[in-house]
């Protein structure tokens, strides 16, 4: 009888693919067959028809409102950099997701495509005639010229932030004199929202690595003296070029005093704020920490852990209901039970009953990765002790059949 096939990789140590390896490392799986290609710049390409950005491989047809949605796509190219003396096959005109193009700064930026709307902002997707990069705009709607002294110190005081797994501000200012925009690195990857919507539940251990990526981004902007304040997942966004591990950024940091003076303006503040805020209390690490407990939720249980009623229904919610049970929600029997046990404790009500700080949560998070590895320095250790017992058994039987022969010849002489 033919032994049934590994379920594991006997070199990666990951799972085997059922059929074809997807395009992207959403889902952890062997990809050792996966040709390198460093040479390939990675890009995501955007329709030239409705100009959102076009998931590889992704059926057609809606996935993601922020997303391509068309039955009939037409992807085009959009290089990473641009020559002083090329230009982008496409062009994208703002009005179409109604901004209108007095606010937009179409001297320095020529718009792409759409990343994203809110009540708060439109996000474009331009090229910086200057650089030649690619570059996301946040063309602002609610900051009145009242406010744009206070919009310039609290951009400048995050502009500090250079971490690697933060996205960076590089310019900023208002548009005739009356705009905000902000201008941002653009990542040719998916937020965390989108991954969802495009490829189901992630691996636990990549679920794991995001929240690892997001504590590394806090730890870095604390010792800058910086809360994030806005953490969501459609702030946290995925990079997978197909070469190397994936990548986790964070972006849009809050400025903390036009958010107050804003309050809960659409159903997803209230969806992503944590317990403290909507008991009224004062915003801390803690505060942090229950945010990326709620993005753990999400992407384990495919759910936030509030997210029906109104925006005053649902902030109730965070203040005295508790959440669902992940695997009520999503039961894999491959995830560690402690994982689950570390969510829940993100998402306890009382901040004394959460971890102390986000290093304290990375810490707890580290083990999963050193105990996979483990487990892989089982395995190797394990075949090295099977390859030398082969290599002294070979020789025991080598050296007794040299004696062998040695005392046959003796005897003869």
């Amino acid at each position: 009888m033919e032994s049934a096939a590994p379920e594991n990789c006997q070199n990666c140590f990951r799972p085997l693919p059922e059929g074809q390896v997807p395009a992207h490392q959403w889902i952890s799986i062997c990809r050792c067959d996966r040709p390198f290609s460093p040479s390939n710049s990675y890009s995501i390409d955007v329709c030239a028809n409705c100009h959102r950005r076009v998931a590889a491989n992704a059926a057609a047809g809606p996935k993601h409102p922020d997303l391509c949605c068309c039955m009939e796509r037409s992807p085009q190219k959009v290089p990473t950099h641009l020559k002083p003396n090329e230009s982008d096959t496409i062009s994208f005109d703002v009005a179409k997701v109604g901004l209108s193009p007095a606010n937009f700064p179409i001297e320095r930026y020529a718009p792409i495509g759409f990343l994203g709307h809110s009540k708060r902002a439109t996000t474009i997707l331009a090229r910086d005639k200057t650089r030649g990069t690619k570059v996301a705009v946040k063309c602002f709607k609610k900051i009145t010229p009242e406010m744009q002294s206070l919009f310039q110190s609290e951009v400048k005081k995050n502009q500090q932030l250079t971490h690697t797994s933060i996205v960076k501000i590089l310019d900023f200012g208002f548009h005739n004199g009356k705009a905000p925009y902000l201008v941002t690195e653009y990542k040719d990857g998916f937020n965390v929202e989108q991954c969802l919507a495009l490829y189901g539940f992630p691996s636990f251990d990549i679920a794991v690595k995001v929240m690892l990526g997001i504590c590394e981004a806090l730890l870095y902007a604390q010792k800058q003296g910086v809360s994030h304040r806005n953490l969501r997942p459609g702030n946290v966004i995925f990079f997978d070029d197909l070469n190397s591990e994936p990548s986790v950024f964070v972006s849009d940091f809050a400025f903390p005093k036009i958010k107050a003076s804003e309050g809960l303006i659409e159903t997803n503040d209230a969806i992503w704020m944590s317990a403290d805020e909507a008991r009224n209390m004062e915003y801390t690490e803690k505060s942090e920490v229950y945010s990326i407990g709620m993005i753990g939720f999400l992407l384990l249980g495919g759910r936030p852990p509030f997210r029906d009623g109104d925006i005053q229904e649902i902030k109730n919610m965070h203040a005295l209901k508790l959440p669902p049970n992940v695997s009520d929600l999503n039961f894999d029997r491959k995830r560690p039970k402690d994982l689950e046990d570390i969510i829940w404790k993100c998402l306890e009500k009382d901040p004394n009953y959460r971890f102390e700080t986000v290093a304290k949560l990375q810490e707890r998070l580290e083990v999963f990765p050193r105990r996979l590895q483990m487990q892989i320095n089982e395995v190797l250790a394990a075949r090295k002790r099977k390859k030398i017992m082969l290599i002294a058994s070979i020789a025991a039987a080598v050296v007794s059949v040299v004696g062998a022969v040695g005392f046959f010849v003796l005897r003869g002489h």
